[in-house]
């Protein structure tokens, strides 16, 4: 099994794990993470692509269904592991892995980000 089937499958395995009642905490780590971590800057789709999800699930305008919030916060959490597949203290190859991850969450939401950016952007008169 590749290291990108590894991490895939870990974050699946978290998705299926995570309660509704973990979403604050998996929320408000993130956001921790996003100003503190200098070492995720170096990857700029990673950053983008986490920002959107979190933003997504920050959005109190925007419903989405268990399922969707489920895999946003599998990728969030594991995001959030310091020691992943690729620990995350070696600096920039550490944060492969995760950009593997949250990219393979993009790709299958994309409907729901495509939705989530009609939501938020004003309509053209």
């Amino acid at each position: 099994m590749t290291s990108r089937s590894r991490s895939i499958s870990q974050t699946e395995e978290l998705a299926k794990s995570v309660r509704p009642e973990d979403e604050a905490d998996i929320l408000a780590r993130t956001e921790a993470k996003l100003h503190n971590d200098v070492h995720v800057h170096a990857f700029r789709t990673l950053l983008v692509n986490v920002r959107m999800l979190f933003r997504m699930m920050r959005d109190e305008t925007f419903s989405l269904a268990w399922p969707t919030k489920a895999m946003i916060l599998g990728g969030l959490v594991y995001f959030l592991l310091p020691t992943d597949i690729t620990p995350d203290f070696i600096p920039i190859v550490g944060y492969i892995d995760d950009t593997l991850v949250i990219s393979w969450v993009v790709k299958r939401l994309a409907h729901e980000i495509e939705r989530y950016t009609a939501h938020i952007l004003p309509t053209p008169l």
